[in-house]
């Protein structure tokens, strides 16, 4: 049976909600008295704090890999974090290589097909009609008369100050965008580092600054999140391979029946949409946006050179079939099976992390949505079937025993 709330948990929940909703509402109304400057020091913590919060869940992966290399090869725990995370550096650069020259490839050959495709004639054409709707725009607005005043009477002062103002706030712009880039970069392996080498004492500190009441929750908390995000990682792992390998087989077998679809590009796809499975839901269709971009780009090039292309579109079908099994599986199946109750989030939940944390951190926000919503979770679960507190009742004074000399 579900557990009825009493009146005092009911009263409780209200007020930390209201308190929580005016808050929100208090920090937004300052922010728009004071120009923006809680936008600006929410921006100038975030600089500081998503390095952090990559390194804390990439402290999950190269955690295990480090206490691996120390228990297994006896070498210090220090030196261990290091090489484990050279060798996470050296795996994301690996995957971004290649996947970022197999795009480019894929690019540049589907921009080949279409230039041969393309009638130059009506192209011209396009061009033509193009180049009298810029002019007529140009007649109807105020730039043809800025663009005559400058070619007749020369740029003035305060319009030269204005384009020179407006290229340095831009380059001042692309500028504090790459240097935060590079703190995020340095920053990151260094808070890994720590995180790897000194976890228990630095959460045993964070836990020391609340309260003592508090101070088994906040441990309790740290130890659920810890559950939920290792789970997550292990699972993520499960995920990522047993997608590969579907991929891989089912692709393998369909690359007997299509023309320069091969083994290698079967196993290279198959990597590619398991490693896509890192982003939730959306992920799984941009992995799969890579061999369907292959065969259409083969098929256009075999119906320009007057071959027979219906296989390749037979092809791009099989793959979305595929692709359509995979995600049934994957829902029915495999997540129940490897997540269980531990991450266990709803869809609707993911998706408005996932754009949450996105706007907040950006990429990275979209790839730790899911383990960031199931510590929310497993606090929220907490909070939520936390005892109510003991009230100790007052202990019975007894009655004083009296002396046998005192009875006679």
């Amino acid at each position: 049976m579900r557990e009825k709330w009493s009146k005092e948990k009911l009263v409780r929940t209200l007020l930390i909600t209201s308190i929580i909703v005016l808050s929100i509402i208090g920090l937004y109304v300052l922010n728009l008295l004071f120009n923006n400057t809680l936008t600006r020091i929410g921006a100038a913590l975030g600089t500081v704090l998503l390095p952090f919060v990559i390194a804390f869940f990439l402290s999950f992966i190269t955690g295990p890999l480090a206490e691996k290399m120390h228990k297994s090869l006896k070498i210090k725990m220090s030196i261990a974090a290091i090489l484990s995370i050279f060798i996470g550096i050296i795996f994301i650069l690996g995957v971004m290589t290649i996947a970022l020259v197999f795009i480019l490839s894929q690019i540049y050959n589907i921009l080949s097909s279409l230039i041969n495709l393309i009638d130059y004639q009506a192209f011209e054409t396009i061009l033509a009609e193009l180049q009298l709707f810029i002019e007529a725009y140009l007649e109807n607005s105020n730039i043809s008369s800025i663009l005559d005043e400058i070619a007749n009477n020369g740029a003035s002062l305060e319009k030269v100050l204005g384009l020179v103002g407006t290229i340095f706030v831009s380059l001042s712009s692309i500028l504090s965008n790459i240097i935060g880039l590079i703190f995020v970069l340095v920053l990151t392996p260094v808070f890994n580092y720590y995180l790897i080498t000194e976890k228990t004492y630095i959460f045993t500190s964070i836990a020391h600054v609340f309260p003592k009441d508090l101070e088994p929750h906040v441990v309790e908390l740290g130890k659920r999140s810890d559950t939920v995000i290792k789970n997550y990682f292990k699972g993520q792992g499960i995920m990522m391979i047993s997608i590969a390998l579907y991929n891989g087989l089912l692709l393998g077998i369909l690359s007997f029946f299509i023309p320069e679809f091969n083994i290698a590009h079967a196993v290279m796809f198959a990597i590619l949409m398991g490693l896509m499975n890192i982003i939730p839901y959306l992920g799984a269709w941009i992995g799969i946006a890579a061999p369907i971009v292959f065969l259409l780009t083969n098929h256009l090039e075999y119906q320009q050179n007057g071959g027979t292309s219906s296989i390749f579109l037979i092809g791009i079908v099989a793959v979305l079939l595929i692709h359509l099994l995979e995600q049934a599986l994957e829902s029915s199946v495999l997540q129940p099976l490897v997540y269980g109750k531990s991450v266990h989030i709803h869809p609707l939940i993911v998706l408005s992390s996932i754009l949450f944390f996105g706007s907040i951190f950006g990429f990275a926000g979209v790839l730790l949505a899911v383990p960031l919503a199931g510590t929310l979770k497993a606090s929220y679960d907490y909070f939520k079937k936390s005892p109510e507190p003991v009230k100790k009742e007052p202990k019975k004074r007894q009655p004083k025993k009296m002396n046998e000399n005192e009875s006679t």
